[in-house]
């Protein structure tokens, strides 16, 4: 029987030739979707509205569209405790190379305003993706150094027939393939059909522009109907003349306050009620929302309303904290692809370093899982309180538990006191090891 492999149950591909029908490439994209070597912009809203991607950059004008944008990226700039890692197999230690080509990225970017980076890097969601450009310096040795990384104008490059990074050059026209080891790309959803990633700033231009009209229509109508109406009454025999004169005196009236009627003239002010005016700030409220629903996934932390609750409200900034965390995870990989980078200029070969933020501990957690573990018989030993939750020995007494014959001897062992009683008069609900843990919590 000829060699090959069962693709079904059906079908049997025979090795040899036929097998090089697996190999390569096979759904591409026509050379007709180009052009001029670029891939067209699919983004759906602008090829609706015919506008230019450089309109996106104009949506940051919007009050709202601002506010959305620096509430959720401050959540994530305000994360200070990050560190790369050296490269390492699994269950391996790192190779003294590894570490080397770890302090050297780490030496390097000391000298790189890293804020302004992470900045540009969560800029991708809203502008759909960020290059970052690597300069480079000459070490003296004949190797490279990073000197500087920079976040460029996204309108500045586009895509291939590829979905390779392309600079557009001064013209705007051409586009050439940026070289390789000379930026980190960082897109927000991209696909095969769309490198250029989901752009939420896009998203956000029919409610911005339909908030506009609705804003000026609503100056409008307050300017005419939201002050009182001065209302002049002449007697049925004036001329035009007196009625000009009486319009004029109105007309100053409502700067000064101050009107001189002739005899027979009447004045009274009307004052406008009802709810004629209200459908307009609804109408703005609505793309607010909309807005912030798009860049933040949620409302109440920026607009409580009258419907507003802790639970709902804790809900909503859960919500965020999930936005917030992609976020981190685009910083992760955008910083993990430079160290990638770095090394393959630097060390090619040398497993390369791995950045992350650093979680704080949840001492919380621990301790209700401290409190699980001695409700179900585990007994605690001072060893790991210290390593466990950091204590120094002289900062803590573990209490022995007048139950527990075997944790009373090891405790009259040690040197520590029994320190954590019930104050006098009132019963503790919980044993003395278990009380000690409690009031660690």
């Amino acid at each position: 029987m000829t060699d090959g492999i069962w693709i079904n149950d059906r079908d049997f591909l025979e090795f040899g030739d036929a097998s090089s029908s697996l190999l390569g490439e096979l759904a591409v994209r026509d050379d007709w979707t180009t052009y001029l070597g670029t891939l067209p912009d699919p983004d759906p809203v602008l090829r609706k509205s015919g506008e230019d991607v450089r309109v996106l950059a104009d949506l940051s004008a919007d009050w709202k569209v601002t506010s959305s944008i620096q509430g959720r990226k401050i959540k994530t700039l305000n994360k200070r405790d990050y560190h790369f890692t050296p490269g390492h197999a699994q269950d391996a230690e790192p190779t003294p190379e590894a570490t080397r080509l770890c302090d050297e990225l780490v030496a390097d970017l000391e000298r790189v305003n890293l804020y302004n980076v992470f900045s540009g890097v969560i800029d991708a969601p809203y502008y759909g993706y960020t290059p970052l450009e690597i300069l480079w310096r000459p070490d003296g040795s004949g190797g490279l150094r990073l000197q500087d990384l920079i976040a460029k104008p996204w309108s500045w490059f586009c895509f291939d027939g590829k979905n390779r990074l392309c600079w557009r050059g001064e013209t705007g026209v051409t586009a050439t393939p940026v070289p390789p080891g000379k930026f980190v790309l960082v897109q927000h959803f991209p696909t095969y059909d769309n490198p250029y990633g989901l752009r939420l700033l896009s998203r956000c231009l029919w409610p911005v522009a339909f908030k506009r009209a609705g804003t000026e229509f609503l100056m409008r109508f307050a300017e005419k109907f939201g002050q009182p109406w001065v209302v002049g009454e002449v007697r049925p025999t004036a001329q035009p003349n007196e009625m000009q004169d009486m319009a004029t005196a109105l007309r100053g009236m409502i700067h000064d306050a101050v009107a001189v009627i002739k005899g027979g003239g009447k004045v009274t002010v009307h004052e406008t009620t009802g709810k004629a005016g209200d459908l307009h700030p609804a109408i703005i409220d609505l793309f607010d929302a909309a807005i912030a629903q798009l860049i933040q996934g949620q409302t109440l932390t920026q607009q409580v309303g009258k419907n507003g609750s802790f639970a709902a409200s804790k809900t909503h900034y859960d919500v965020l904290s999930d936005y917030a965390a992609a976020d981190q995870t685009l910083i992760e990989t955008a910083m993990t692809d430079l160290a990638w980078t770095y090394g393959q200029v630097r060390a090619p070969g040398v497993l390369t370093p791995v950045f992350e933020f650093i979680k704080p501990e949840d001492q919380k957690s621990k301790g209700e899982e401290a409190t699980t573990l001695h409700g179900v018989g585990v007994r605690f030993t001072p060893v790991y309180f210290e390593r466990r939750f950091g204590l120094a020995p002289d900062e803590f007494t573990v209490v022995a538990d007048a139950d527990d014959p075997d944790q009373a001897g090891a405790a009259g062992e040690s040197d520590t006191a029994p320190a954590f009683a019930a104050p006098t008069g009132q019963a503790s609900p919980h044993t003395a090891a278990q009380q000690a843990v409690e009031d660690l919590i």
